[in-house]
């Protein structure tokens, strides 16, 4: 990331307010503001990231595919709950397992920002975390391909969760 110099005076200005509104946090504020300050683009990334702010902003799309993801986890869950029968069904086929922080991590955010700050999928919420710790999109993948083959999607039959969730194990792994 490259900052013009009104951009940096505009963010010293704005770390010097913040050091002085949170003072728990004005040693690391201040540490942030004198790598802006000071000019060393080295660490904006790391500033920007201390902040919140990702580069890697998700597309439109790739919003309505963890929307469709969580959707789709919802419907497991609820269907799998009113299910008599579960015999042959591990629960770790129909668990939301979060996405990897290091090569899903716009999809994490994304998920984790829209299940914490809004009202809906408290079903999925992970007291452990988003964070999957290994990469899940194909497998997330390959089960929206499932799932959207069945034909009651948010009442589920036996067989469609089976089908659904053996679409996560990887067709080599079969």
């Amino acid at each position: 990331m490259s900052l013009s110099m009104a951009e940096r005076v505009i963010i010293v200005n704005q770390m010097r307010i913040l050091e002085t509104l949170y003072p728990d946090e004005a040693k690391s504020i201040a540490y942030n503001r004198q790598a802006i300050e000071s000019g060393y683009p080295l660490h904006y990334d790391d500033v920007a990231s201390d902040l919140g702010v990702h580069e890697e902003a998700l597309s439109f799309d790739q919003c309505i595919e963890v929307l469709d993801i969580l959707s789709m986890f919802r419907a497991l869950h609820f269907s799998m709950e009113k299910l008599a029968d579960k015999a042959g069904i591990e629960n770790w086929l129909v668990r939301f397992e979060g996405f990897d922080g290091n090569n899903e991590a716009g999809q994490l955010a994304y998920a984790e920002w829209f299940c914490l700050t809004g009202s809906r999928f408290e079903e999925l919420h992970r007291p452990e975390g988003f964070n999957s710790h290994s990469p899940v999109l194909d497998a997330y993948r390959r089960m929206l391909e499932e799932w959207n083959r069945s034909q009651e999607k948010h009442a589920l039959s036996r067989d469609d969760i089976l089908r659904i969730g053996n679409a996560k194990i990887h067709p080599s792994n079969r």
